[in-house]
This record gives structure tokens, sequence and C-alpha cells, in this order.
């Protein structure tokens, strides 16, 4: 993979767009760039002419660029020399699964969770559970979704289950 790296003038090319006959500084640069490039042999004079839109337009197409004739960030960026270097692209190393035969129990008459592998406990945990208006469910549900940082008063995990809207999340109060 080849990276580009380059460090450019502080200019807001997203909300610039030239017309006939404008004149700004940065045309100037513009022409300068494009006669370094072979592309543009008038004069610099930092007026957006013909032969500006059409040296713009032929560099866009030797670098495959969309041929618009104006100067987008993209063919800006392309018109300054970069350094470029060369990287290899590390894979991400695999994600543990979590536990093969993890399983959940709910207490609720104790008030709390318990983390199985198979068969075996692994952790415990204290819980709150539903109040009367959303109350704890009965019956086996699969975790359907896992969310990190919610928001609001669910803390920083939700776990949904494959049931209705319900689930099993953090407090925002430690």
């Amino acid at each position: 993979m080849r990276v580009r790296i380059i460090y450019l003038p502080q200019h807001q090319l997203f909300d610039t767009y030239f017309t006939e006959d404008d004149h700004h500084p940065l045309i100037s640069e513009i022409q300068k760039l494009l006669t370094k490039h072979g592309v543009y042999q008038s004069d610099t004079h930092g007026f957006y002419d013909a032969n500006t839109a059409e040296a713009i337009s032929s560099f866009q197409e030797t670098n495959q660029l969309a041929v618009t004739g104006d100067v987008s960030p993209i063919t800006y960026c392309r018109l300054h020399n970069a350094a470029t270097t060369g990287i290899i692209p590390v894979s991400k190393p695999k994600r543990s699964q979590g536990l093969a035969r993890a399983n959940v129990l709910i207490s609720k008459s104790q008030r709390h969770l318990t983390l199985f592998d198979g068969n075996s406990p692994l952790r415990q945990y204290p819980i709150a559970i539903g109040k009367p208006s959303t109350p704890t469910p009965e019956g086996n549900y699969l975790i359907a979704s896992k969310i990190i940082n919610p928001g609001g008063i669910l803390g920083s995990r939700w776990m949904g289950l494959n049931f209705d809207a319900y689930g099993i999340h953090g407090t925002s109060i430690p």
C-alpha cells in the first residue's frame, strides 16, 4: 500500500470555487504547480481563465481524477509533491470470541447474575431487577446485540435480549 504524506498551506478549498476571470493568490500558486507538471504553458497571472481550466482538466485526466476543470481539494493535493512511502498492512489479531459455551443465569430472588462456562460458574455479580412497569422477564433468551456506551442511565454496556426491548445493562451511578 502506498501512502502520500503532504503538508499543505492553510487554504479552505471545500468552499472555494473559481469562475472565469476571478483573481486570487491561490490561482497563481495553482498555475505555477500546473507549469511544474507540464500542463500549463501560459503566463502566471493569478486569473482563472480558459487556459487555466484546460490545464486543470488535463492534469485531472492524467492523474485519473474526475475531469471538471475546477480545483477540488483532491486536485489541489495531487498538484503538490508528496513524500510517498510504502507500508505493509498488518492483519488485526483475532479477537477472542469470548467463552465458547457462555451462559448467564439471573436469579431475581437473590438479585445476582452468574456467568457460566458450560456448567461451571465463573463469576457472580450483584444486580438490580426491573421495575413494576418493566419487570424482568422470565424465560430463556439469547443476547442479540451488544452496545458499548449506550448513554443515559444504561451505564457503559448494553446487552440486548432477543425479547422485545429488554436487555442487561450497567448503571450510570457507580
